[in-house]
């Protein structure tokens, strides 16, 4: 998102050490009703945008805003192209007159705002905005999440994991904020609360580039609790127990532990013609999933987001008798062994899911 150079600015920021005087106007400007005229144009520079066109895209939506100075679409359009076309201080200016609008695209002219701080190297005035920007809308979740990533940029680890669970209490259906989540327990070492918010990411976004990457982040995840041992017939069991201190997540060792003892009883099988078939990687799949609903259903400990937020959801899904369908539509496209076969003949079951899980009750504050 880019915006437009006007002569008003509304964001004061004091820069250094302590740069922490960031103060945001109230959007006070109520744009006037765009022309039937003035749509067209803007229709007409994302049509150019989109071919690459970014200076005559430019040209459309300025003709619009020198008409119509306050005209919310066309200053996010605006800013989107200046951004897109690397001209981040153009984002910068554009997105701080859009903010003084009132308009459904606040959150994205707050978010371009913080972006564009970010990739002109000014990542402490990024987190000062956003942060800044959540106290006029603590409820706008797309900011939460835009502070999470800045955040971490920083190094600031545990920070951003709180800022996007915050993020993720408002928006519950916002997939790049699970995702987001899922890497940041992975990084900093919570095995359960990570393998939970890939399988949401999935839920949300089964089918992406992206979901090929998180499926094969979750699958290192949830196969790294066993793997075969040195001496024959002998299986190494691993807990990763996160950083000292770090239960701030809810107590998951009895979860991982079963887990990975799960994990490793099937590397441990042999063919044998007088028992039946070894299971598919889909049923071990929905086994893994069911054992970690049924876990969940008794947390040993009672606070915590992963604890309050991820767990009850899987624990209702199990008990729902909905792991089978949300194993196969979570993977799909992942090549697991039998989950296509499965879904081909199971599509209600599937819809079922997929209904139920739209109607979940997430916990909120």
């Amino acid at each position: 998102m880019s915006r437009f150079l006007w002569p008003v600015l509304v964001l004061a920021v004091a820069v250094g050490p302590a740069a922490t005087a960031v103060k945001l106007s109230k959007p006070d400007r109520i744009p006037a009703e765009p022309t039937a005229e003035q749509v067209t144009l803007v229709r007409e520079g994302v049509a150019l945008h989109d071919k690459g066109d970014y200076i005559g895209a430019m040209a459309k939506y300025k003709q619009v805003l020198d008409q119509n100075p306050w005209e919310a679409t066309a200053l996010h359009e605006l800013a989107f192209t200046y951004f897109t076309s690397e001209n981040y201080q153009g984002a910068l200016d554009t997105a701080r007159l859009g903010a003084q609008c009132q308009s459904r695209l606040l959150p994205a002219f707050y978010a371009m705002m913080g972006n564009a701080l970010d990739e002109l190297g000014k990542g402490t005035e990024a987190i000062v905005t956003y942060k800044a920007a959540i106290k006029l809308n603590p409820r706008m979740g797309l900011l939460h999440y835009n502070l999470a990533i800045s955040l971490r940029r920083a190094g600031e680890q545990q920070e951003a994991k709180a800022a996007v669970e915050a993020g993720i209490e408002c928006d519950p259906n916002h997939a790049s904020s699970h995702g987001l989540l899922a890497e940041i327990y992975r990084d900093l070492g919570y095995r359960i609360p990570a393998i939970m918010a890939y399988s949401r990411f999935l839920v949300l976004e089964p089918a992406s580039a992206r979901s090929a990457q998180m499926r094969e982040s979750l699958q290192k995840l949830m196969a790294q609790g066993a793997s075969v041992g040195d001496k024959p017939g002998s299986i190494n069991i691993f807990m990763s127990e996160p950083p000292k201190g770090r239960q701030d997540e809810g107590d998951f060792m009895p979860t991982e532990l079963a887990m990975s003892m799960a994990f490793a009883l099937t590397l441990g099988e042999k063919p044998d013609a007088t028992k039946k078939p070894p299971e598919s990687e889909y049923q071990k799949l929905t086994t893994a999933y069911r054992m970690l609903g049924e876990l969940l259903d008794h947390p040993r400990s009672k606070t915590g987001f992963a604890t309050t937020y991820y767990a009850p959801y899987f624990a209702a899904l199990t008990k729902a008798g909905h792991a089978e369908a949300f194993a196969a539509y979570a993977w799909q496209g992942g090549k697991v062994e039998g989950a296509s076969d499965w879904a081909t003949a199971n599509q209600s079951k599937i819809e079922a899911f997929l209904a139920w899980s739209k109607a979940y009750e997430w916990p909120t504050k």
